[in-house]
């Protein structure tokens, strides 16, 4: 027969090697880890049939990590069991969970047997929600604890609810928290993300960007911030960088990471339109200067015209010529002034103007339909 694969999950060594014993008593092979990121690595490179998990752990919690088992593919099969010393006061957080059992902290001799008692009731399959929590017999909420499972949930809800992606990571760029705006980013579970490398999966250019930045972080024991623009695909993404230094240690980094697309199209068209304003500006001054001597020199040429019917045929035509050109100047000064976007074309020797023609106002042209909405 088979030997079942227990993970005993705790920050605290005596309550590994407590359960751990406990377990290989009962025929159990035993893997234990030390804290949250120990576990994640266990869980990635093994099945185990159950795995006893604290609640309370720094940097990755006993929550991520029911959540990691409990989402992933590879462990549907894997049940947990949450053993903590805020079984009373995070019970509601604990049913929420989706746990398969919960066991108050005690005493070695009671712990045995509750664990005991869990074992024969998951391989039995007779578990009810009374019979999942136990060991709270004579155990007593404690505000104090109340106010900072609440506390740690508040601050939870505040970054949950950040459209911002937020990353929290440890000195090593191993991932040990990720917001929902992260993962809709990544179009990844927090299942899949938690526990693995800040970089991986990132080309090797963009990788070693990010990694520079993050050298110069960890390199300080006091906060400072270092922001990076990675290009990717056709978007752009501005990545702010944070270290987190408590009671003066270093313990990892923020990433807050926001899509500056939008902004910098924004930042084009603010452009495209200040130099429209400037295009529009010179031409309207262009048209109203040209306009009263154009109309002068056309006048004259009518009246040229007019008088030279009995005259020269050579200077009736250069009078025409000229009477022509001065319409055709006078048709291009409506459409300086008629000029509703901001059109270049090739000059020559990389050389741009101004497009007369695609710049106007006409039937066939609209310009920038909607660009001023």
């Amino acid at each position: 027969m088979k030997q079942k694969k227990a993970l005993v999950v705790d920050n605290e060594k005596l309550i590994v090697e407590i359960i751990s014993g406990i377990l290989e008593n009962e025929g159990y092979h035993v893997e234990k880890a030390y804290g949250g990121l120990e576990a994640l690595e266990k869980l990635k490179q093994q099945k185990f049939e159950i795995v006893f998990l604290d609640l309370v752990m720094p940097r990755v919690g006993g929550d991520r990590i029911c959540r990691f088992i409990k989402q992933s593919p590879r462990h549907i099969e894997t049940k947990v069991v949450i053993v903590t010393a805020v079984a009373i006061e995070a019970e509601p957080q604990i049913s929420a969970l989706k746990a398969d059992a919960c066991i108050a902290k005690a005493p070695s001799p009671k712990m045995r047997k509750n664990i005991i008692k869990v074992l024969k009731l998951i391989d039995d399959d007779q578990r009810t929600s009374d019979e999942m929590i136990l060991g709270k017999e004579g155990v007593q909420a404690r505000t104090v604890v109340r106010e900072l499972l609440f506390a740690q949930r508040h601050f939870e809800a505040i970054l949950n609810s950040m459209s911002e992606a937020v990353f929290e990571l440890d000195t090593d760029r191993i991932i040990t928290y990720i917001n929902p705006a992260a993962q809709a980013l990544l179009g990844k579970e927090e299942w899949e993300l938690i526990g693995r490398s800040f970089t991986e999966g990132i080309g090797t250019k963009k990788a070693k960007e990010i990694d520079s930045s993050l050298d110069e972080l960890l390199k300080v024991d006091y906060n400072t911030t270092k922001e990076l623009i990675l290009e990717y695909s056709d978007r752009e993404y501005l990545l702010s960088f944070r270290n987190v230094v408590r009671d003066g240690v270093l313990i990892g980094t923020t990433v807050v990471v926001n899509d500056i697309t939008e902004i910098k199209l924004l930042e084009k068209e603010r452009y495209l339109r200040e130099r429209l304003a400037g295009v529009i500006e010179m031409a309207g001054a262009a048209a109203h200067e040209l306009n009263q001597p154009l109309a002068v020199i056309s006048g004259h040429s009518q009246l040229l015209l007019r008088d030279a019917k009995n005259c020269d045929e050579k200077l009736c035509r250069r009078v025409r010529i000229i009477f022509d050109q001065i319409e055709r100047l006078g048709e291009l000064t409506k459409k300086f002034a008629s000029i509703v976007t901001y059109k270049t074309k090739d000059f020559g020797n990389n050389i741009k103007i101004v497009d007369i023609e695609k710049a106007s106002k006409t039937e066939d042209n609209t310009g920038l339909k909607g660009f001023w909405e």
